[in-house]
């Protein structure tokens, strides 16, 4: 009786042995770190901002990197993120432009922790008017008297000309002599700076400008 209970006892010590193996690795794979990343929207269209989410189950001092790349496969430089939550929203400073983001699908992927995960979207053309921000810079300018009343005009012209800002517009019906942009414009100027008005708004401020034979095009 004692012999067997002594193999009874010698196969509960392995079979104990065992299991202690097995179950801090199945606790290492329950633990192992997520990352998500998924945007706002399926399809955007220019003059949109793009928004995405990035969720992870753990916070670590890393800084999350993620690439845009577009359908052909290029890829941007790393944009380093800071992940202060598990659940980290991001909105794009800058909307979508013409000049700098070809129609197309594209692919949002990042890197955190050691994980790697992925978000697709649609960019269209949804016929808004898209004014590049940096002529916003430009604007500025003009808005803090920096440049005068004509070399705004001259520029804005130059631009509309070559098509970076479009604006919806007749022939001009008169022609100014002297350059005197009304004080209105520059107020608009400054809500369209602050993003109070829209892209498609202030074009309608230069649509005035055109009209009005104080911008010739």
């Amino acid at each position: 009786m004692l012999s067997f209970n002594l193999i009874e006892r010698k196969k509960l010590f392995g079979i104990f042995f065992v299991v202690t193996l097995i179950v801090p690795n199945i606790a290492l794979v329950n633990a192992q770190s997520t990352l998500n990343i998924y945007t706002e929207k399926e399809i955007y269209g220019y003059g949109d901002f793009l928004t995405f989410t990035i969720e992870v189950s753990e916070i670590t001092e890393e800084f999350a990197v993620l690439y845009i790349i577009d359908e052909v496969g290029k890829k941007s430089s790393p944009i380093p993120i800071q992940i202060t939550d598990l659940k980290t929203i991001v909105p794009s400073p800058f909307p979508f432009e013409s000049e700098v983001y070809p129609l197309g699908k594209y692919t949002l992927e990042v890197e955190y922790s050691g994980n790697t995960n992925s978000a697709e979207f649609v960019l269209i053309d949804s016929g808004n008017i898209v004014i590049p921000s940096w002529v916003r810079e430009f604007a500025k300018y003009w808005f803090n008297g920096a440049i005068s009343d004509l070399e705004f005009a001259n520029a804005i012209e130059f631009l509309i000309k070559q098509g970076i800002i479009v604006v919806p517009y007749e022939e001009n019906q008169t022609e100014g002599s002297d350059v005197l942009i009304p004080k209105w414009i520059k107020t608009s100027t400054g809500w369209w700076i602050d993003r109070i008005i829209s892209d498609k708004e202030y074009a309608a401020s230069l649509e005035y400008l055109i009209k009005a034979g104080i911008i010739l095009v």
